[in-house]
């Protein structure tokens, strides 16, 4: 029985995750109420605070979650190219599949960071860690011989940031096209 209430207790959980994060990627944190992500969810309010003790605690564990998945699945873009080009080709072309999509709004960690009230707080935290994890990934993927290594991976970290806001604004017609050209020009040069 205690097996029982425990699956329905991450049920609850996962419920409020998945329907914070869209609510919250969507139209960001600080336009979304409690009360609609338990509505949104199908969840009893009581439901959110035994699994979480604030909004924040929830928009805290929304971003952890996305990040670790989205180095995860990067992990598994650049371990599956051999070169350091297709590397590259294939990071914008993975930021690329997401940035075209109706609903996105850029950069959704961007967008957690600019609504962050208290610029030393927890989310802020974890969006920074996430692309500072994102900027080690791509140094890590570029060829160890280079001397320029470094610069190089924030020059792509700054295009590809970039690339994906413009895809959200639109005022450029291909900004992931033109960013990987840049950034595989930059690796050439």
């Amino acid at each position: 029985m205690a097996q029982g209430k425990e699956k329905i207790a991450g049920e609850g959980r996962r419920k409020l995750i998945d329907t914070a994060r869209r609510l919250f990627t969507a139209r960001g944190v600080a336009h979304v109420g409690i009360n609609e992500v338990t509505e949104e969810a199908g969840v009893a309010r009581m439901t959110l605070y035994n699994n979480f003790p604030s909004k924040e605690a929830l928009s805290e564990a929304v971003y952890r979650e996305m990040a670790e998945k989205a180095l995860a699945r990067l992990d598994e873009v650049i371990a599956s190219e051999k070169t350091e080009e297709k590397r590259i080709s294939g990071l914008f072309g993975h930021f690329g599949r997401n940035a075209g999509r109706p609903a996105s709004r850029g950069c959704s960690f961007i967008h957690a960071s600019l609504q962050e009230a208290d610029p030393a707080g927890k989310l802020q935290a974890i969006v920074t860690a996430y692309k500072k994890a994102l900027r080690q990934r791509i140094f890590a993927m570029l060829d160890t011989k280079r001397r320029n290594r470094a610069l190089l991976a924030d020059q792509i970290t700054i295009l590809l940031d970039g690339a994906v806001t413009e895809a959200h604004i639109k005022g450029v017609d291909d900004p992931l096209a033109a960013a990987r050209q840049a950034a595989l020009t930059l690796a050439r040069a």
